[in-house]
């Protein structure tokens, strides 16, 4: 057994685009509104095409789950958080989670924590991305 991250976001395309293009989301799996398995359903329940029902993703190797709102309802995603921890002495790692977290910066995420040393970890920061997510990044 494990625990994946799921969200729920307003517009999960508009995430899930996000994701792909600052946070290097891979695997992109989406079930729209428009799913042919939901032809049937009553009137009042069936959502357009870029309703998402369900969402996989991939970030640096981790699986995350997604989906909207139901009626794309606002939602405050504050408090939710991500951890990548990774091994400082392993060239590779250190270089992709400053990568990751230049690339996160450039696409207009908030630094709240500039990533760099701290008293706990020799490369530890923060930012929080437009759709309310906390992502942390902290070497051991």
């Amino acid at each position: 057994m494990k625990a994946i991250q799921y969200f729920n976001f307003e517009n999960s395309l508009a995430a899930l685009n996000f994701y792909e293009r600052y946070l290097g989301a891979t695997n992109i799996q989406r079930v729209g509104g428009d799913d042919a398995r939901f032809e049937h359903m009553p009137e009042e329940y069936k959502m357009d095409k870029d309703f998402t029902l369900n969402a996989t993703f991939e970030i640096m190797g981790e699986t995350f789950y997604c989906s909207d709102t139901y009626k794309n309802k606002k939602i405050d995603n504050s408090g939710a958080i991500v951890a990548f921890t990774f091994n400082y002495n392993d060239e590779r790692e250190r270089q992709r989670a400053i990568d990751f977290y230049g690339k996160a910066i450039e696409g207009g995420c908030e630094a709240s924590i500039p990533l760099g040393e701290t008293e706990w970890s020799k490369l530890y920061g923060i930012f929080n991305d437009p759709f309310g997510v906390t992502w942390m990044i902290n070497a051991e």
